[in-house]
């Protein structure tokens, strides 16, 4: 009896041993630079804002600073946008200028939105920050990690294109265009350049320089602040939807896989490993769901109306012959559009991955496995009949289909203003 409990005890063992060996056998080593590589946009942009670092130190001192440096950009937001709507509400007097000037409006508007939806859910990005960086750490073997590094790629490609394009636009909209813009009388005679944003300020009108001047360039910079802040929030949206649709093929991956070695006996572990990763990856897509449906809201209904008025102002400046005008918002339009399809694009891929999984599992030899773990297997398949979606604030899904009502309600919005105008 002994010597078989030994014999038992030195097969569990080894048995530990080879499991360890087994998990071990693969690290990623450059885990810290594949998830840097990840978020390194986000992370420049939202950083001077405060948004990022989603898991900096818990100090005392250190929520001190970041709240002061919230409360300090939003200031400076306010700064530029209210006295910009006091001024286009009940200043503004060029009907034709006024359109032209809603879309700028409404994206800076939408900006705050953003901007404060993605500090009010902190905590939750911050989860998905640090599972990202685990998921790195921690992935299987090199397939996985290439398959990592593809939808990283995809994720940094989105988002280099759409900053290219904002910033393409958006720059010379609020440099070069009031440069070039018909100077300002006033009542001595002399002239000035008109603001970027034109505003009203209610308790102190800056007209004289070195004033003027200052506010000039105030508006730059704000404005600028309020671009980066999009474009980073863009950025981040890109990051955790790629990273989690990458996060449903590696699962697709290992179920098409699960019987390369034939009907060994760790095929009820490897199986469980596989239910784990699904379960994080429907866990991660939740999480991003009920952290930023706000978000996607505000992009889909944004884009439909922004779209709407660039269009008008590209109908306006070839009317008028204004080249530098046109190029601008051909441009800022083209941005907005890539802008909407991207994030479509996205929850569509998003979809249809977490679909894959459930035709990954019927596409193995299932019949040949034991009754027990086909029961796990028809499991996965009921579950990912329901996939995962992103919403637009609970209402509709980000889908290709949602892309093309936006393209045809601008259209319509577009066809009445005109029309009204």
């Amino acid at each position: 009896m002994d010597l078989a409990s030994n014999t038992d005890n030195n097969s569990s063992k080894n048995q530990r041993v080879d499991e360890n060996i087994s998990i071990k056998k693969y690290m990623n080593t450059n885990h810290e630079l594949d998830s840097n590589y990840t978020v390194k946009i986000a992370r420049t942009l939202l950083t001077p804002i405060g948004i990022y670092p989603l898991h900096g130190t818990d100090t005392q001192m250190s929520r001190f600073l970041v709240n002061l440096q919230i409360i300090v950009i939003f200031g400076l937001m306010c700064f530029l946008l209210v006295p910009h709507l006091i001024w286009t509400w009940f200043d503004a007097e060029d009907l034709k200028r006024l359109m032209k000037i809603i879309a700028a409006q409404v994206f800076n508007s939408l900006a705050l939105i953003k901007f404060w939806t993605l500090i009010i859910n902190k905590k939750d990005l911050r989860m998905c920050s640090q599972q990202m960086e685990d998921n790195w750490r921690k992935v299987g073997c090199e397939e996985d990690r290439m398959v990592m590094i593809k939808n990283a790629k995809i994720g940094r490609l989105f988002t280099i294109a759409y900053l290219s394009l904002s910033y393409g636009g958006a720059l010379p909209y609020h440099i070069i265009l009031p440069l070039v813009a018909e100077r300002i009388v006033k009542e001595d005679n002399t002239t000035q350049i008109p603001l970027p944003y034109p505003t009203d300020y209610v308790f102190f009108v800056p007209g004289d320089s070195p004033g003027y001047e200052m506010l000039f360039i105030s508006h730059i910079v704000i404005s600028t602040i309020i671009l980066s802040t999009n474009c980073g929030i863009y950025s981040l949206i890109a990051t955790y939807v790629t990273h989690s649709c990458c996060l449903f093929e590696v699962v697709c991956r290992h179920l098409d896989h699960l019987m390369d070695d034939g009907m060994n006996k760790g095929l009820s572990r490897q199986l469980a490993a596989i239910i784990k990763r699904h379960m994080e990856a429907i866990q991660f897509a939740e999480t991003l769901e009920k952290s930023l449906n706000i978000v996607f809201l505000c992009e889909m209904v944004g884009c439909t109306i922004i779209i709407c008025f660039l269009e008008y102002g590209v109908i306006v400046d070839w009317q008028d012959g204004e080249v530098l005008g046109l190029m601008t918002y051909v441009t800022l339009m083209t941005s907005i559009f890539v802008n909407c399809f991207i994030i479509s694009y996205v929850g569509e891929r998003l979809k249809e991955q977490s679909l894959q999984v459930g035709e990954s599992a019927y596409s193995i030899n299932w019949y040949l496995l034991p009754k027990e773990l086909v029961y796990d297997l028809m499991l996965i398949i009921i579950r990912s009949s329901q996939p995962t979606c992103l919403t637009a604030g609970k209402i509709s899904d980000l889908s290709l289909e949602g892309f093309a009502g936006v393209v045809k309600t601008s259209a319509a919005y577009l066809n009445f203003i005109r029309a009204v105008v």
